[in-house]
This record gives structure tokens, C-alpha cells and sequence, in this order.
């Protein structure tokens, strides 16, 4: 038996669409649990989670439950302790499966039964979106040149199938000081390390994600740059033991890469070359690196203070508010 978990956070269209795809699965007639953690403070994903239900096909075990306290670690803990099996596969809330998905995500697993198997994430960007393209389809993907085996690399929990019996420890297994600036599945990764356990890729088992029209923008998406250019610092600054010699490495490299690829969104900016939004995102993963200290929020309390401070939507174009 294979348990499936969607944590939510405000998206009950999104989340309609993700356990639909889970629904049309031609895994169902084997049968599995399927968690979902709202993760609002007013669990507004009631509605939508009562009309899935009476969707729902017999051969899925559907169950609800509510995580008041935002935050994606808190939500993905309140799911594990809720489960009752070894293997767990994880979809989120802005994507939605394939019919083979799970199918084909168990079949690697059986070939190479690994601690956690990850796999492909594509990009479907929302109607119309024609500025950078290019860029956004790369930024929202998760799509390295892996064949299917065992890969060295860990990547996100979104279309992740997760062997928990491989994984030493207990709860909580997702690290909740990373709530509101994600990659709280750090702590998770890192125990499979510990555990001498493997990470696998299954090529054959793509997701499509579907990000909201708002964060296809150049002002989400460097800020996401951002944080994810300090991850190596991070993990030298969250390690036993601080790491200086490591922070000041990685700082130097940081500043290499600031001026390499200023240079060149500076130099294509000039020519409205429309790769240069590639070239700036490198810039700013290498900023983030000498400004390691400054921590962006994306989750958690930090997402929602942002909803309740939203202005009324702009008549002004997505593009006039939008970095060059």
C-alpha cells in the first residue's frame, strides 16, 4: 500500500486539479490513501476538499486534515503522522499528474529501490505569457538530463516518492525552521545520507506544474534565485559546527559570479536579447552569496501576512512592474 500526500495553502482550484489528476490514475484499481493538509488558519480548503470526496473513487481511501499553524514543514509533518505506510509519494498543490504517474513512479522504485525517487517536473505556464518565456519554463522545471537509476543529487519534495523504512529517525521528519523559506526537506535528505540510503530518478514519471500568474514575474522568481544562491552557505552556516572557511569560499565565488553574469544581463539588457533574464537570475544567485544573511519568506506566517497585505489587483501590466 502507497500513501499520497497534498499539503494546501490557499489554492482550492489548484488543489481540485491535483486530486483530480490523482483520481485518473491507472494506478486506482491497485488503490491507495490519499492526505491532504490544509494548511490555512481558516481551513478555507473545506469546500473544495468535501466536493473531491464525493468524487472520490472507491479504491481511494481520501483523508482530511487540518494544520492550522502555516508553514510547509508543518504541513508535510502533520501528513506523516497520519500515515500509516512506508512508502509515501508527494504532489503539490500546483501540480497535477499524468495517468501513469504513480505507475510508472513504483515501477522505478522497484527497479531501483531507492530512499527517496524523485522525478521530472514540467512547466505549464498560464495562457498567454509570452515575456521570458524561456525562462520561466526552465525556472519552474525540474528537468536535469538524469536517466532513470541512481543519481548522487537530491532535488524538492513535489513528485517525490519517499521509502520512509530506509530513512533512520523519527518525527518530525521535515525541518520546521525552514517553514516560511522553504527547503525544509533538507533535514529529511540529510538523514537519508545518514542512513547510507539512495536517491533514484524516474525519467518516466513527470508532473506538470502550473504556478500562479502572479509568480510568473522577474520580482518572484529572483527572489526565489536569491535564496536558492544561498543554499551552499546555508548548509555550511546549519552544519554541527559553523563553517567559515566554507562561507568565505563560497563568497568568493559568489563575487565571480556577480560580475561574470552582470556583465552579461548588462550587455543583453542593452540589445533586449531575450535570454538576458537567465543571465540576471545568475547574477543574483552569486549577490545572494555575499549577502548571505538576508533571508527572503515565501511560506508559512510570512505568506500569509503577504495575502492579507495584497493591494487591490493593479490595471497596470504585469510587464510595466517587472525588472528589464
Amino acid at each position: 500500500m502507497i500513501s499520497v500526500v497534498i499539503p494546501t495553502f490557499n489554492r482550492p482550484e489548484g488543489l481540485k486539479a491535483a486530486v483530480r489528476s490523482l483520481f485518473q490514475q491507472s494506478y486506482v484499481e491497485h488503490g491507495f490513501r490519499l492526505i491532504i493538509v490544509d494548511n490555512t488558519p481558516l481551513a478555507t480548503a473545506s469546500d473544495a476538499i468535501a466536493d473531491l470526496a464525493r468524487e472520490c473513487p472507491n479504491n481511494i481511501t481520501l483523508l482530511a486534515f487540518h494544520e492550522p499553524a502555516p508553514g510547509v514543514a508543518n504541513a508535510r509533518n502533520t501528513a506523516m503522522a497520519n500515515v500509516d505506510t512506508d512508502l509515501v509519494a508527494f504532489l503539490d498543490d500546483d501540480q497535477t499528474a499524468p495517468p501513469e504517474w504513480l505507475e510508472n513512479l513504483l515501477a522505478n522504485y522497484e527497479q531501483y529501490p531507492a530512499a527517496v525517487t524523485f522525478g521530472p517536473v514540467n512547466t505549464a505556464l498560464p495562457e498567454g505569457q509570452r515575456r521570458h518565456q524561456a525562462y520561466f519554463e526552465q525556472f519552474f522545471a525540474r528537468e536535469p538530463d538524469h536517466a532513470s537509476g541512481y543519481i548522487s543529487e537530491a532535488y524538492g519534495s513535489g513528485n517525490a516518492l519517499v521509502d520512509f523504512s530506509q530513512i533512520h529517525g523519527g518525527a518530525p521528519w521535515f525541518d520546521t525552521d525552514m517553514n516560511e523559506i522553504g527547503g525544509e526537506d533538507d533535514l529529511l535528505f540529510a538523514r537519508v545520507r545518514r542512513s547510507n540510503g539512495k536517491f533514484a530518478w524516474a525519467a518516466e514519471a513527470p508532473v506538470w506544474e502550473h504556478p500562479l500568474p502572479e509568480r510568473v514575474a522577474l520580482r518572484y522568481t529572483l527572489r526565489r534565485a536569491f535564496a536558492y544562491g544561498q543554499a551552499p552557505i546555508t548548509f555550511a552556516r546549519r552544519g554541527p559546527r559553523m563553517r567559515i572557511d566554507l562561507i568565505a569560499l563560497w563568497m568568493l565565488v559568489g563575487a565571480g559570479k556577480t560580475a561574470f553574469h552582470g556583465i552579461q544581463w548588462l550587455g543583453l539588457s542593452l540589445v533586449r536579447h531575450p535570454g538576458r533574464a537567465f543571465q540576471l537570475d545568475r547574477a543574483v544567485r552569486g549577490i545572494a552569496k555575499l549577502l548571505w544573511w538576508i533571508d527572503f519568506k515565501f511560506y508559512g506566517a510570512a505568506a500569509l501576512k503577504a495575502k492579507q497585505a495584497k493591494p487591490e489587483p493593479s490595471s497596470a501590466p504585469v510587464d510595466a512592474v517587472e525588472p528589464a
